[in-house]
C-alpha cells in the first residue's frame, strides 16, 4: 500500500507541476512572441476566445487564467505602461504559483 500511496502522492504532483510549469512558460513565450512579431494575433485571439459559446468560454478562462487575464489587459484601454506593468505583475504572480506548488509538493 505504501508504495501505491508513494505514487500518487508524490510522483504524480511532481510530475503534472513540472507539465504546468512548462505550459505555461510556453504560453507566456507565444504571448510574448505575439507581442514582438505581431499584436494582432492577441487581438484574434481574444475575438476568437470572446466568439466561443459562453460554457466553453468560462472553461477556457478557468484554464488558462493567467493567459486570459494577460490578454484582458492587453486589450483594455489602460495606457501602454500600465498594460505594461500589469503584465509584467501576471507573469510575475504565474512564476510564484506554479513554483509555490511545485514546492508544497516536494
Amino acid at each position: 500500500m505504501s508504495d501505491s500511496s508513494t505514487f500518487w502522492d508524490g510522483i504524480v504532483p511532481r510530475v503534472l507541476s513540472s507539465y504546468a510549469v512548462v505550459i505555461f512558460a510556453i504560453l507566456w513565450i507565444g504571448f510574448a512572441g505575439a507581442l514582438i512579431v505581431n499584436r494582432e494575433w492577441l487581438d484574434l485571439l481574444w475575438n476568437w476566445v470572446q466568439a466561443l459559446p459562453l460554457l466553453v468560454e468560462i472553461i477556457i478562462w478557468i484554464l488558462f487564467l493567467p493567459i486570459m487575464v494577460g490578454l484582458w489587459v492587453w486589450e483594455s484601454s489602460w495606457p501602454f505602461l500600465i498594460r505594461l506593468l500589469a503584465f509584467a505583475g501576471i507573469v510575475g504572480w504565474t512564476l510564484l504559483a506554479v513554483s509555490s506548488f511545485i514546492r508544497y509538493w516536494r
